[in-house]
């Protein structure tokens, strides 16, 4: 009978100490978990942490205060594209370049110049002109003269060019350099070297898409960087720009940044981005597993960046900060959920997932 007393005594303590562990005083709410803390990524990181931003942007403190906190290097999304600046052969616009430059050093952060050259973003006037080689390179020269020696010292790197192959390797036909020069890549060692003589230390990047992914894009890109050091030309770096996907094998990305990184040269993931919405589905739910399976590929992609040599690790830049401004939302689905925080400038499991792969 004593037994049985200090059996139900016993059983009574344990249930009151669960309630009191489980419920609010003077109510029946359950307390919420307790909010996760994570540092911030810029701090747990060897090299720099970014983002792509535009002006517009910034103005609002949120994104601001969000940016400020999590990263220490800035990409203009488009504000220092040609077609933003050249409005004429002798007018420029810099109003753009320089509030975003303006903004990283009021921060203490640095400035990744993207881009001097892309095919898509000749301004129609400069397109129009219909320049023979000498002219169109007089005056682009003039323009990578203007703008790098602008920012000497306060951009301390630049994409001289953009996306220069096409899918299957070959240079893209559609490019107003290719159908100008008998010889595009010669004009582009030449945009590199005007860039090295303008601002001697800024570091230099060939930025492209699926580089990693694509073998054939890759065995193009790592012939010119041969070239460049054959002929004395300078090359800093390469970009890859790692828009990816959750189903994205994971040994082919290995694969392809551990043979980008044979080059030697600076390696940047420069536009990373994931989508999750595969069959881009009007329909689609962005789930807990959902969320987990976006996690665990930030994870492994930092992974692989940190196995490359450290003098090797230039950055890691985002293409955006928050879900509600990424680009995939009209050029994908709308239904798109591919960066590091919700709408509401909460951390998704993206940012957990990233951080976890950081050493």
């Amino acid at each position: 009978m004593l037994n049985l007393y200090f059996a139900v005594l016993i059983l009574s303590i344990i249930s009151c100490s669960k309630k009191n562990h489980a419920v609010t005083p003077g109510n029946n709410t359950q307390n919420p978990p307790p909010a996760v803390v994570s540092a911030p990524l810029k701090d747990k990181a060897l090299f720099e942490i970014g983002a792509a931003v535009t002006v517009a942007h910034l103005k609002e403190p949120d994104f601001a205060n969000t940016f400020k906190t999590n990263f220490n290097q800035l990409s203009a999304e488009y504000e220092m594209k040609m077609k933003q600046i050249w409005t004429s052969a002798t007018t420029y616009s810099f109003d753009g370049p320089d509030y975003l430059v303006n903004f990283a050093a009021q921060n203490s952060m640095k400035v990744h110049g993207h881009t001097l050259l892309w095919y898509k973003s000749f301004p129609d006037w400069f397109i129009n002109a219909a320049y023979d080689s000498l002219n169109f390179e007089n005056n682009v020269k003039a323009y990578i003269q203007t703008v790098v020696g602008r920012y000497k010292g306060k951009i301390r790197s630049w994409d001289v060019a953009n996306e220069i192959f096409a899918d299957d390797g070959s240079l893209r036909i559609d490019a107003s350099v290719y159908k100008t020069f008998k010889d595009p890549i010669g004009f582009y060692e030449r945009c590199f070297q005007y860039a090295r003589d303008t601002d001697p230390d800024a570091k230099l990047f060939y930025n492209d898409y699926d580089q990693v992914l694509n073998s054939a894009k890759r065995s193009s890109l790592k012939k010119m960087v041969e070239r460049f050091r054959k002929e004395g030309y300078p090359i800093d770096g390469i970009g890859d720009q790692f828009h990816t996907t959750v189903w994205t094998d994971k040994a082919t990305i290995n694969i392809g940044l551990t043979d980008l990184a044979s080059t030697g040269l600076l390696i940047h993931i420069s536009e990373l981005d994931i989508r999750v919405n595969q069959n881009k589905s009007d329909s689609y739910v962005f789930t807990d597993a959902e969320q987990q399976k976006q996690a665990n590929m930030y994870k492994a992609i930092v992974e692989m960046y940190e196995a490359l040599p450290q003098a090797q690790k230039f950055a890691i830049t985002v293409w955006g900060i928050t879900d509600k401004y990424s680009w995939l939302l009209s050029w994908w689905s709308p239904k798109e959920y591919p960066l590091l925080f919700n709408g509401d400038y909460s951390k998704k499991k993206a940012y957990e997932g990233f951080l976890s792969g950081l050493k």
